[in-house]
């Protein structure tokens, strides 16, 4: 059984790099992020709020162990309000939207992050590995926490009479996610093979998500391109 330290600190250094080498996050901060580039990102993440729980399931579907599926089952209940539709994560989401004064008329999907959703749906239904789907799912959960505060710090000055509750709640939330995920990994990881499958997993999700975060920049920064062409 591979340590949980280890678990810990091998795929938070794959996060530390992913960040650093991420054109998204070198852009995003406060001397270039204006309200309008923050409208922009919120309403295109509203489809990845929206397709968090589905994914959970999928997973939570391939799992065979018990104590596996129970965790993230737990994860899967918090994500849909624990029963009560109006607390679901993706409702407390857009209840900042709505406090944030931004339209819901406004948010629609953009293709790449459908192709976020359907690359990561994929791979959970049909690779064969378990601990490689495992891997995929601990990647977004370990990247939710630093990628989150950092966007989270950008925004939150634009939007102060917004209900911050998604934001606060996940920064808390994912932190027991983590943990979690971390000692399932380290009971499912038997064998030096099953470590390197989660790595496998976990890797594959960080490039998702990284193609994700790229196509997001170029969203992001489109008006400004625009901006800067037409004022010449």
């Amino acid at each position: 059984m591979v340590p949980e330290i280890e678990i810990r600190n091998t795929l938070n250094n794959l996060v530390d790099e992913f960040i650093a080498r991420s054109p998204f996050f070198r852009f995003w901060n406060k001397e270039r992020v204006s309200p309008s580039l923050s409208e922009k990102f919120l309403v295109s993440f509203d489809s990845l709020v929206k397709s968090f729980p589905a994914l959970i399931a999928a997973g939570t579907a391939r799992m065979t162990d018990e104590t596996t599926r129970t965790v993230l089952a737990v994860n899967l209940y918090q994500e849909c309000g624990e029963g009560d539709v109006s607390r679901t994560h993706h409702a407390i989401y857009r209840k900042f939207l709505a406090t944030a004064g931004i339209p819901l008329s406004s948010v629609s999907e953009n293709t790449f992050a459908v192709k976020w959703r359907d690359r990561l749906f994929e791979y959970i239904n049909q690779t064969e590995s378990l601990e490689a789907v495992l891997g995929a799912l601990a990647a977004g959960e370990f990247l939710a926490q630093p990628a989150l505060s950092r966007i989270y710090a950008v925004i939150q000055p634009h939007y102060p009479q917004a209900d911050q509750e998604y934001f606060t709640k996940h920064l808390v939330l994912e932190e027991d996610h983590v943990r979690e995920i971390t000692t399932i990994i380290a009971r499912q990881t038997k064998s030096d093979d099953g470590w390197e499958e989660v790595q496998s997993g976990f890797n594959f999700g960080l490039s998702v998500w990284e193609t994700y975060f790229n196509h997001l920049t170029d969203f992001v920064t489109a008006s400004m391109e625009r901006k800067s062409v037409e004022g010449r």
